[in-house]
């Protein structure tokens, strides 16, 4: 079942998600724990725990938060990943 886009309270001024808060209000949004998440993607379970609560790592790689918007049915773009290539 999709999960609806995060709101408005996850994007920042310029008008791009944020990473840490979209993937918070999606993960609160449907049945999964991070635990649980954090495992489909192969890491431990803390991990993005850690990444939301810590901010650690950074970021998440590529292929971690394609699979989890993937999971959730948004897009990349959704659930925060920035696209390098995009004029800012």
């Amino acid at each position: 079942m999709p999960i609806h886009a995060p709101d408005s309270r996850s994007v920042s001024s310029r008008g791009e998600a944020c990473p840490r808060r979209s993937l918070a209000a999606t993960i609160a949004a449907g049945a999964s724990s991070r635990a649980a998440l954090s495992r489909m993607i192969g890491r431990p379970d803390g991990y993005l725990s850690r990444f939301i609560n810590d901010g650690v790592p950074r970021a998440l790689r590529p292929d971690e938060h394609h699979r989890l918007a993937s999971f959730f049915g948004v897009s990349d773009r959704a659930l925060g990943i920035r696209d390098l290539w995009s004029a800012r």
